[in-house]
């Protein structure tokens, strides 16, 4: 017998993550006088598309599992996801300090350059598209489903 692929395995694995989540979705006591659906359809939203990702993982698994697969991480991969779960504790730390208007901009521009590969990336569109998409951000949830986002405690 075969050894799954590894797209298999991380499909098995967003499945049952989804249904945990889905259990757990359902004991979150949500406030009275929400908007709906607002707030209370989000994480219903989100479960759905990482279920049909991971049902797409599997097959694509199962369809390529004559083929031999490439190693998990490239070269330079380990150190990558290191540098990157290190910005995201650097600004959960600045969420908390600095708020999200202040934070986010920055946040997203940082994870612009780390994304970035081997493109080059010129810095005037990077900082019109972090804006952007703070001010996106700040009006889908502010506004569209009505959830304070973190003012900061210096600010």
């Amino acid at each position: 017998m075969k050894k799954p692929r590894r797209d298999v395995i991380t499909g098995i694995v967003g499945l049952l993550g989804c249904a945990f989540f889905l259990f757990y979705v359902q004991k979150i006591k949500m406030p009275p006088k929400l908007l709906e659906p607002g707030p209370r359809l989000l994480p219903y939203v989100a479960i759905t598309i990482i279920a049909l990702s991971s049902i797409a993982l599997i097959i694509q698994g199962i369809k390529d599992r004559d083929k031999s697969e490439k190693p998990y991480f490239p070269a330079g991969g380990i150190k990558k996801i290191t540098k990157s779960f290190i910005m995201l504790c650097i600004y959960a730390l600045a969420l908390n300090y600095l708020g999200f208007i202040i934070s986010t901009p920055f946040a997203t521009f940082a994870f612009i350059y780390d994304l970035k590969g081997d493109s080059k990336v010129k810095p005037i569109p990077s900082a019109i598209i972090a804006i952007v998409v703070t001010a996106a951000l700040y009006l889908m949830f502010v506004f569209g489903f009505q959830v304070r986002l973190p003012a900061g405690k210096l600010f």
